[in-house]
């Protein structure tokens, strides 16, 4: 009798532990959760297979493909501290631990500042390493671009070094002007040479750089055409922000929560 406990005991382990053991690997391949769905949008995992993200808390896990397809709109927050939000005709993969990849459309990121695995999110133009930072990458017909709203950006090029042409930028510049109204002077032709000066453009060849807050680049081929942040691009963050609403709140009171600790 006790050597039949003994054996059924040990079939009872034996079976239970595999199932142990797959319950620990989809912990550690879960990578986040769709926070908000408006439209459609659908999941496509690793083996291809789809489904429909029409509840809230749909969990992501690795490999898996989220696409929002025409009106559709999603947000999404993953477990590394990042918070995005995807605009219709959207798509992104969830890769290993700190890896996104874009593979079309217009994405909202934002990332809180943490310690340990460096994150980076990868597109076919480059690959761009986060700093605690909060940015829009655009790949869609209207052409490819970066917007960098705040934080640091550091940019890899997939191939040949960068044709990087940029734009100085001096922060006198209305200063001058509104000098020149001060003392009434007629300095047209001066201010237009003065203008044409501090608008120059320089050009430098790079395979990585950095890109600062409130910037854009745009991207054609190997050339890149970097400029300040214009009221279009800065309405777009507000219209991502928007659609996050009170999650985006509660994202960066946790940010913040995290940081102060």
């Amino acid at each position: 009798m006790l050597i039949k406990h003994a054996i059924v005991y040990f079939l009872s382990l034996v079976l239970f532990i595999p199932v142990l053991s797959m319950a620990d690997e989809s912990v550690e391949k879960t990578r986040g959760h769709i926070l908000k769905v408006d439209g459609d949008v659908e999941i496509i995992n690793a083996q291809g297979e789809s489904r429909k993200a029409d509840d809230s808390r749909l969990i992501i896990r690795e490999m898996d493909t989220i696409v929002t397809r025409k009106g559709g709109k999603a947000v999404v927050q993953f477990t590394d501290g990042a918070l995005s939000v995807l605009n219709e005709k959207s798509s992104l993969r969830v890769e290993k631990t700190s890896w996104i990849s874009h593979l079309g459309g217009k994405i909202y990121f934002t990332f809180r500042k943490v310690f340990g695995e460096p994150r980076k999110v990868k597109s076919k133009f480059a690959t761009i390493g986060i700093r605690g930072t909060t940015f829009i990458i655009n790949d869609d017909e209207g052409g490819s671009s970066v917007s960098l709203q705040e934080g640091l950006l550091d940019k890899e090029s997939p191939g040949e070094a960068y044709e990087i042409h940029k734009q100085k930028v001096v922060d006198e510049f209305e200063a001058f002007k509104q000098k020149a109204r001060d003392k009434q002077v007629a300095l047209q032709g001066e201010y237009k040479d003065y203008k044409k000066q501090t608008m120059e453009e320089f050009v430098e060849y790079k395979k990585s750089f950095t890109l600062e807050s409130n910037r854009v680049i745009k991207f054609d081929g190997n050339r890149v055409d970097e400029t300040e942040m214009g009221a279009n691009v800065k309405a777009e963050f507000d219209d991502f922000e928007t659609i996050a609403g009170d999650m985006l709140i509660e994202f960066r009171q946790q940010s913040k929560d995290n940081h102060e600790r």
